[in-house]
């Protein structure tokens, strides 16, 4: 994994993740949008995703499914505050382990904005990431983020040519 994308030191609130994508605003913000290409690029690993909902409105939800082993489900889900198409994205975000017994817990909520500018034939992605409840957590997200801008940098790339 490369850390190349993270502009803050690790630990520190709010965490920067800045990344050059060989994409349109529009096809960047689209993988940031749809569901099936953002099981593609999100999570430990390519394609690593379970399942992945979006409910793109001011106020509407979205839910990652990472890992099901009969007993808990853990995800990451959260709101949308503000929607600009291939200009900006806003919203909360919480990892929640949900288990059969109908327990449910969830880390405090924190918050992501994402800018999209254009930038020569690309696109420059900005994604700040605050209110992370602690500093042990910040590390981790910093490298999850920067593995996950690694894995849609060779996504996009390779499908530059794709629909807009």
């Amino acid at each position: 994994m490369t850390l190349e994308f993270v502009r803050t030191e690790p630990g520190e609130d709010p965490i920067v993740v800045e990344g050059y994508f060989a994409a349109t605003p529009a096809r960047v913000f689209q993988a940031w949008t749809d569901p099936n290409i953002v099981m593609k690029w999100f999570g430990r690993a390519p394609n690593s995703l379970h399942s992945a909902t979006m409910d793109l409105r001011q106020g509407g939800a979205w839910q990652f499914l990472e890992s099901s082993d009969g007993e808990k489900s853990v995800g990451f889900e959260g709101e949308y505050l503000d929607i600009e198409p291939g200009e900006r994205l806003l919203f909360t975000w919480s990892q929640v382990v949900a288990h059969t017994s109908g327990e449910r817990e969830a880390t405090p909520l924190s918050q992501v904005e994402i800018i999209f500018t254009a930038q020569g034939r690309g696109t420059h992605v900005r994604l700040v990431r605050s209110a992370v409840h602690d500093e042990d957590t910040r590390r981790g997200f910093g490298g999850g983020w920067a593995f996950a801008f690694n894995t849609m940098s060779s996504l996009l790339s390779n499908s530059a040519g794709g629909p807009t």
